[in-house]
């Protein structure tokens, strides 16, 4: 007898036909979905729920996600590119963190997530691992320890970077004059190698495959040009000791992007990695905004895979991936909501719109992207960018229990006609009202299991205070006296 039936809903069930079942159920036993089909249930199970004539999708996954920022948003980043946002707002911010912050942050970033029907993400973490370790480790704990309690799926990304580029340093030293009173430490950006590596390791031997398989971790060197080569060859050494991924930023802006190629090594950042042997099919590659010809050929024959960021690379002035051209290769392509200081919001919603209408406008084609294409950069394609495809990503039989419930009985929704047209540019984040993760209900008419509904406005004034209270000890006051700037002077 299955734990659970969810009855009464239209499956998008995003399997290798991409079936559409229509007065559906789904039993679940465990954590797993036992089976899946139209009609009267198979058998009686110990709970129902009653889907309400909706749909049901499986989970959304977020590639690439970085949750401890999300006390870093609220209007602080506004108006600048990638680098300043970096130096004067992420690095400075960060720099402040305790470890009571990072579960605060990482708490409101998944009650987001999960409110939008996120069920696993890709957490690009890092505090200044540079600094002292006793934080470092404290702050990973907090962050663990909030995965764990509200029982959102994740593949911890622990970023390292061991180097700081020497043609940085000007631009860095000039972007840090706008805020006098930042009190980042630069020194503490970079640890040194064998120290993150060893870190990593430990972590990765710890709490790899921990909570029943829920949580992952993962190496994450930052960048190429943050990564020395060893720091490379250690960060791939261990994904393939652990058998997992690991992910690295690429060519997220043409400002990085450039500074590479014209710093001397007269390659791009792809080029270089090639070199190295560090492309491969357990590469996640995050944004890949400025990626030529040439690159798309080493991510092909290489199987590197995509995490697609769309609202953030347009928030940065960053620029649009060429997302047809990796599609058209064959080249894997999921999304990812980033830094919620850099993109504002926490859903896959968003980004598959954002997505696909962006392809159109620049290439001035309608179906150079459709919405079924952006639905599966949601759900499976994110599966295989993760190597998780034969866990989770579709409602299947025998895969992990990973099903989000949209209530369809509001104006948006109608008229109707194709459903994952309706669900890339009608749909909504309220409008899910369950989600389960690994069989279980971690959000049932819109309350968390986590995070009650008289706990929430306590909670949120806490985030706020929290948030004021890291800004402070930043040194990055100054960003509070924006004022109205109906022509930006960032």
């Amino acid at each position: 007898m299955p734990d659970l039936v969810i009855t009464n809903v239209t499956a998008v069930t995003m399997d290798g036909q991409r079936r559409i079942l229509r007065n559906a159920w789904i039993s679940v036993t465990g954590n797993r979905i036992e089976a899946i089909g139209e009609g009267e249930p198979q058998a009686g199970p110990a709970r129902v729920i009653d889907g309400r004539g909706g749909v049901a999708l499986p989970g959304f996954i977020s590639t690439h996600q970085h949750l401890i920022d999300s006390l870093v948003r609220g209007g602080l980043q506004q108006d600048r590119n990638l680098i300043d946002w970096l130096i004067n707002v992420y690095y400075g911010a960060i720099s402040a963190y305790r470890p009571e912050d990072c579960a605060t942050a990482v708490t409101l970033n998944v009650a987001e997530a999960i409110r939008s029907g996120v069920t696993t993400v890709c957490d690009g973490w890092g505090v200044n691992n540079g600094d002292d370790p006793g934080r470092v480790s404290e702050c990973t704990e907090a962050t663990l320890d909030v995965y764990r309690r509200t029982g959102i799926r994740v593949m911890f990304a622990r970023m390292l970077q061991d180097v700081f580029p020497d043609y940085w340093q000007p631009l860095a030293g000039a972007l840090l004059r706008k805020i006098p009173g930042l009190r980042l430490r630069p020194e503490t950006l970079v640890e040194d190698t064998d120290g993150g590596l060893s870190r990593i390791e430990s972590l990765m031997s710890k709490y790899h495959k921990s909570e029943n398989d829920r949580i992952h971790v993962c190496p994450s060197p930052v960048l190429p040009q943050t990564a020395s080569p060893q720091a490379l060859a250690g960060c791939l050494e261990l994904a393939e000791r652990f058998d997992t991924m690991l992910t690295i930023h690429l060519c997220e802006s043409l400002t990085d992007a450039r500074m590479f190629t014209e710093s001397g090594w007269g390659m791009t950042c792809t080029d270089y990695l090639n070199c190295l042997g560090f492309l491969s099919g357990r590469l996640v590659a995050a944004h890949c905004v400025h990626l030529t010809d040439r690159d798309l050929r080493y991510f092909k024959v290489n199987d590197v895979k995509v995490a697609h960021c769309p609202s953030s690379n347009l928030n940065l002035a960053s620029g649009i991936a060429r997302v047809p051209q990796m599609v058209l290769a064959g080249i894997t392509v999921g999304l990812g909501t980033d830094d919620t200081s850099t993109n504002c919001n926490v859903s896959i919603l968003t980004e598959m719109r954002d997505a696909a209408l962006l392809q159109r406008g620049v290439s001035f084609d309608a179906g150079v992207l459709s919405a079924e294409k952006a639905l599966e950069m949601a759900t499976i394609d994110g599966a295989r960018a993760l190597g998780l495809a034969d866990e989770i990503g579709s409602l299947e039989a025998g895969k992990k229990a990973d099903i989000i419930l949209f209530d369809t009985d509001k104006p948006h929704w109608y008229p109707r006609h194709h459903l994952p047209a309706v669900l890339a540019y009608q749909a909504q984040a309220s409008d899910i009202h369950t989600v389960i993760i690994d069989g279980r209900p971690v959000m049932e008419d819109r309350e968390l299991a986590f995070l009650k509904r008289d706990e929430e406005p306590a909670f949120y004034e806490r985030a706020q205070r929290t948030s004021e209270d890291v800004v402070e000890r930043a040194g990055m006051q100054s960003l509070l006296a924006r004022g109205w700037q109906s022509e930006s002077r960032v």
